[in-house]
C-alpha cells in the first residue's frame, strides 16, 4: 500500500508514488521502442544482411564453377563437331572397322581428355549393337548416345555406371553428303581424373563441390573437392551446369560464411551511449520536478491573498493560482471554521495566522472520499421468475486434438475423437478456408462405414453455415471424390473415409483446388477451429453422381484383347459394387469375393498392405484358376495384387511391369516412388530411359512430387498408384488394376512369368513395430541423431533410409498409425539379414521397444 502524507488541518492527503509511477511510465516508453529498433536492428535485420550475403556469395561460385563446367563441355563439344567435319572424320566415315583403329588413335591424341575414343560404324539401318565387335557398347545409356547423336541431338556428356566404375562419354555423328547411307559415331570417354582439375576452387577452404549425374537416383557422385562444415548445409545450392546433364553442388565452410558475418559491437556502442543519455534525462527530471512544484506550490499560498503578480515556473498550476484568489476575493471577511467542526488530530494546533485563514474556508473543508450510507441494491431479488439460460462456452481444445490432424488429413476413433462437435467445428474452419481461397462449393463423398453417415451430416451442415454450396455425391470410394473434383464445376472437396484403417476409425481426406491435403493446411483448419472466427452464410444443397462418367472413361480408355479370368476383393469396403462392375464391363470373367459393403468389414482387415489380409484373395485365385487377383482397401485408393499362382506382388514390382509399359512410351519422363520401394526400381527406371524421383511416403506427398515434376507414374509401397498417362494423376486402386489387366491381355505371358523376369532380391515386406503415436517421430529423430552407418550412404528425406552397396534398410515414422514402419533389401539372404541386424542393434540403443523380427 503506497504511503500517505496527511495534511491534518484541511485532510488532504497525497501519494509519494505517483510521480515515480509516472517516470517509470515514461522510461519504458522511452526505452523499449530504442531497445526493440536495436533488436531488430541487431537480431533481425543484421542477420538478414548476413544471411543474403553469405547466399549471395554461395550462388556466385556455385554458378562460375557451374558456368565453367559448361564452358568446358562445350569447348568439347565444338572441337568434336570439327573433328567430325575434317578430312579425318571423313576418312574414318569410309573406314572399315581395321581401318577405323589408327584414325581412332589420332583423334584421341588431339583430345587428351579423353581416356579413349571409338568409332561404330552403324549399320545401314542406322543402328548399334550392345555386343558383337571389339567396339561393344557398354550399356544401355551408350547406345542412347549413339542413338541421339544419330538423331542429330547436340552432343553432351553423360555420366552412367558399368562394370563397378563410373564412366563419362560425348557422342558426335559424322556423315557426308556424298555418302548419305553411310554414318558413324565418335564416341569419346572422359578421364575422370581432369574432373578434379576442371572442380577446383580459388580456395578450397571457401567449402565442398559435388559433381552429380541429375537423373540417376540418388544421383551418381562423380566427384568431391574441398571440405564442408555442419552450418553450411542450411547454404547449400544445386545448379545445373547448362547442356548437360550434370547437377553442381556447393555447400560453404564455416569459414566462408564468418567472412560475411556482420559485427554487433558498433550497434551496441550506441545503444549504450542513447541509453546512457536517456537515463540521465530521466534522472535530471526525478530530481527537477519535485522541487518545481514545492517551490510552485508555496509561491500559489504566499501570493494568494496579495495583489502583486506571482511568478510561477509551471504554468499548469496558474489556474490554481488564480482560482484560489478569486475565491479570497469572494469570501474576504468570512470567518474560519470553528475547531469543533473540524477536530485536529493529535495536540492541539496553534492558531492560524490571518495569512492563512483561507485554507480553512468551508470549500476546502474533507469530503469523504468513500460514501459512508450503503448503495441501494437495485436488482430483482426473484431471480426465480428471470429467464438466465445462457449457450455453454464451448472450449474447442476438447474437441480438437492435436492428435487427429495427421500429416495429410484428419484420421481419429470415430466415437471418441470425431463427435458431431468436433467435425462441425472442423467443417466451419474448413469452409472459411474454402472461402478465402475463392471455393463457393465443396463436394462431399462418403465411404460404407457405419459411423460416416453422422459425420457426414455434420460437416455438411457446418460447410452450409459459412455459405458455401455442398455436392452430396453419397456413398462411393475415395477415387470417384478425386474424379468429381476433375469433372464437376468445383475442385474441392472433402472424403469422408477412415482409409485402411480398422471400423471403429474415420477421418476427412480434403481436397483444397485440386490440391492434396498436406500438413500446412491441417494445422490451419485446426487453428482456424480454434479461433472461432468462421464465415456465416447460408449455403445450398444439392446432389450428383458422377459414377456413370467414371466407368464410361476408363472403359473407353483401357483395352483388353483377350478377356481374362480376374477374382476382386473388396473387403467389404466402398469398392464392393463399382470394381466387379468395372471389370465386368471390360468384358473379364469377375468372380467376387467380399464384395457386399459393410461398414464393419467382417472378413478381413480393409488394410491390404499387410500380407496377411491377402490370404483368402490367394486362395480364391488358385482355387478358380484365375489369370490374376485384385485387392482394394477401405476406400479404394489402394490396390494390391496376387499372381495366378497366388503370389503376392508387391507395390515395388507391380511398379516395374508399370515402368516398363509407361516408359517405353514416353522416354525421358520422371518416375515418382517413395523410399520404401526397392533399389531394383529405380534402376530399371534408368534402364527403360526413365528418371527415377524418389519422395517421402504418403500419397499426399506423392502427389505434391507428382506435380512437381510432372511425372507421368507414382508408386507408394503401400499400393497407392498414380497414373498421369491417360488418367488425372491422383491415387486409384481400381484404375490401377485395370490397367495392370490391359498389360497382361497383351502379352503372351501370365502375370508369374512377368514377375520372374523382374530384377531379383531378398527383401522384407513391410515391418510394423508398435509405438505410442506422441514418441514416433522424437524415436526416428533420436536413431537419426545416433546413426552410424560407415559402409553406408544415409538419407533422411523421409526417416533413416541407409543404402549399401548390396542392399539397403528403412525406419521411418508411420503418418497415418501409431507405429515405425521398416522395411529392407539386399543382394542376398546372409547379407539382409546383416543389415537388418545392423539397425537391430543401433535401434535398441535408443529404446528398447524398437525390435525387428529374426
Amino acid at each position: 500500500m503506497a504511503k500517505r502524507i496527511k495534511n491534518t488541518a484541511a485532510g488532504v492527503v497525497a501519494s509519494k508514488a505517483t510521480l515515480y509511477r509516472i517516470l517509470l511510465i515514461a522510461v519504458l516508453v522511452i526505452t523499449l521502442p530504442v531497445l526493440l529498433g536495436f533488436a531488430y536492428l541487431a537480431l533481425l535485420r543484421d542477420a538478414g544482411l548476413q544471411d543474403r550475403h553469405t547466399r549471395a556469395a554461395v550462388n556466385i561460385i556455385a554458378s562460375e564453377q557451374a558456368r565453367a563446367l559448361a564452358q568446358v563441355a562445350g569447348d568439347l563439344r565444338m572441337r568434336l563437331q570439327q573433328v567430325a567435319d575434317s578430312a579425318l572424320g571423313q576418312q574414318l566415315l569410309l573406314a572399315d572397322e581395321a581401318a577405323a583403329e589408327p584414325l581412332e588413335r589420332q583423334i584421341l591424341r588431339l583430345f587428351p581428355e579423353f581416356s579413349e575414343v571409338r568409332a561404330l560404324l552403324l549399320s545401314d539401318l542406322g543402328t548399334a549393337s550392345l555386343s558383337g565387335s571389339s567396339h561393344q557398347l557398354r550399356n544401355h545409356i551408350e547406345l542412347d548416345l549413339v542413338r541421339r547423336a544419330t538423331a542429330g541431338d547436340p552432343s553432351q556428356p553423360e555420366t552412367y555406371r558399368a562394370d563397378g566404375q563410373i564412366y563419362t562419354s560425348m557422342a558426335q555423328l559424322v556423315r557426308s553428303d556424298a555418302s548419305p547411307g553411310r554414318q558413324t559415331v565418335i564416341l569419346g570417354t572422359f578421364d575422370n581424373a581432369l574432373i578434379p582439375r576442371w572442380l577446383e576452387l580459388a580456395d578450397p577452404a571457401n567449402g565442398q563441390v559435388t559433381l552429380t549425374q541429375s537423373h540417376i537416383q540418388n544421383g551418381v557422385d562423380l566427384i568431391t573437392v574441398g571440405s564442408a562444415d555442419a552450418g553450411g548445409e542450411r547454404y547449400r545450392v544445386v545448379y545445373t551446369v547448362p547442356d548437360t546433364s550434370w547437377q553442381l553442388e556447393f555447400t560453404p565452410s564455416d569459414a566462408l560464411i564468418a567472412q560475411f558475418q556482420v559485427t554487433r559491437l558498433p550497434l551496441l556502442l550506441i545503444l549504450t551511449v542513447i541509453l546512457l543519455g536517456l537515463a540521465g534525462g530521466l534522472l535530471l527530471l526525478v530530481s527537477r520536478i519535485p522541487g518545481l512544484l514545492a517551490s510552485d506550490v508555496a509561491q500559489i499560498i504566499r501570493g494568494a491573498g496579495l495583489r502583486g503578480q506571482v511568478q510561477l515556473h509551471l504554468p499548469h498550476l496558474v489556474p490554481l493560482g488564480e482560482h484560489l484568489r478569486t475565491l479570497l476575493t469572494e469570501h474576504r471577511g468570512h470567518s474560519a471554521v470553528d475547531d469543533d467542526e473540524d477536530e485536529v488530530e493529535g495536540p492541539e494546533a496553534p492558531k492560524s495566522s490571518q495569512a492563512d485563514n483561507h485554507l480553512m474556508h468551508p470549500l476546502f473543508q474533507r469530503t469523504p472520499l468513500v460514501e459512508e450510507d450503503p448503495v441501494e441494491d437495485t436488482r430483482d431479488d426473484d431471480l426465480d421468475t428471470m429467464d438466465v439460460t445462457q449457450e455453454p462456452v464451448l472450449n474447442a481444445e476438447e474437441f480438437l486434438p492435436a492428435q487427429i490432424f495427421r500429416a495429410y488429413d484428419i484420421r481419429g476413433n470415430a466415437e471418441r475423437e470425431l463427435g458431431d462437435t468436433t467435425v462441425s467445428l472442423i467443417g466451419r474452419a474448413l469452409g472459411t478456408i474454402a472461402a478465402e481461397n475463392g471455393e463457393n462449393t465443396l463436394i462431399v463423398g462418403a465411404d460404407g462405414r457405419t459411423s460416416s453417415p453422422r459425420i457426414k451430416s455434420a460437416l455438411i451442415k457446418a460447410l452450409l453455415s459459412t455459405g458455401r454450396d455442398v455436392i452430396d455425391i453419397g456413398v462411393v470410394p475415395t477415387p470417384l471424390l478425386y474424379y468429381a473434383t476433375r469433372t464437376l464445376q468445383t475442385r474441392s472437396g472433402v472424403m469422408i473415409t477412415g482409409s485402411h484403417n480398422p471400423a471403429t476409425a474415420n477421418g476427412l481426406k480434403i481436397v483444397l483446388k485440386n490440391a492434396p491435403s498436406a500438413a500446412g493446411l491441417m494445422q490451419r483448419i485446426r487453428d482456424t477451429a480454434l479461433g472461432g472466427d468462421f464465415r456465416e452464410g447460408r449455403g445450398t444443397l444439392s446432389k450428383a453422381d458422377p459414377l456413370p462418367a467414371y466407368l464410361e472413361e476408363i472403359i473407353s480408355d483401357i483395352t483388353l484383347p483377350v478377356p481374362l479370368k480376374v477374382v476382386v476383393d473388396a473387403g467389404n469396403g466402398a469398392t464392393s459394387e463399382i470394381a466387379p462392375q468395372l471389370f465386368a464391363e471390360l468384358g473379364c470373367d469377375v468372380m467376387q469375393l467380399y464384395c457386399e459393403m459393410d461398414g464393419r468389414f467382417p472378413n478381413r482387415s480393409p488394410d491390404t498392405s499387410r500380407e496377411e489380409n491377402l490370404a483368402d484373395l490367394a486362395a480364391a485365385v488358385r482355387h478358380n484358376r484365375a489369370d490374376l487377383g485384385v485387392a482394394f482397401d477401405g476406400d479404394g485408393d489402394r490396390v494390391a495384387v496376387v499372381t495366378g499362382s497366388g503370389r503376392i506382388l508387391r507395390t515395388d514390382q507391380l511398379m516395374m511391369l508399370y515402368v516398363e509399359d509407361v516408359v517405353s512410351r514416353n522416354p525421358g519422363t520422371d518416375v515418382v516412388f517413395d523410399v520404401k520401394c526397392s533399389r531394383n526400381l529405380g534402376q530399371l527406371i534408368v534402364e527403360h530411359g526413365g528418371r527415377p524421383v524418389l519422395s517421402k511416403t504418403g500419397h499426399a506427398f506423392m502427389r505434391e512430387k507428382m506435380v512437381e515434376t510432372n511425372a507421368l507414374l507414382g508408386g507408394e509401397f503401400s499400393g497407392h498408384i498414380f497414373f498421369g498417362e491417360r488418367w488425372h494423376g491422383f491415387d486409384d486402386g481400381m484404375y490401377a488394376a485395370v490397367r495392370l489387366a490391359e498389360i497382361l491381355s497383351n502379352q503372351n505371358q501370365s502375370l508369374d512369368e512377368l514377375l520372374d523376369a523382374l530384377p531379383q532380391s531378398a527383401n522384407t515386406p513391410e515391418i510394423l513395430i508398435p509405438v505410442p503415436d506422441a514418441d514416433k517421430f522424437a524415436l526416428v529423430r533420436q536413431l537419426i541423431d545416433g546413426a552410424y552407418f560407415p559402409e553406408g550412404k544415409v538419407n533422411t528425406l523421409d526417416g533413416l533410409r541407409v543404402d549399401f552397396n548390396d542392399g539397403w534398410g528403412l525406419v521411418r515414422a508411420s503418418n497415418t498409425s501409431a507405429a515405425l514402419t521398416a522395411r529392407f533389401e539386399a543382394s542376398t539372404a546372409e547379407r539382409l539379414r546383416a543389415i537388418m541386424a545392423d539397425f537391430r542393434d543401433q535401434m535398441a540403443v535408443v529404446s528398447p521397444q524398437l525390435t525387428l523380427p529374426e
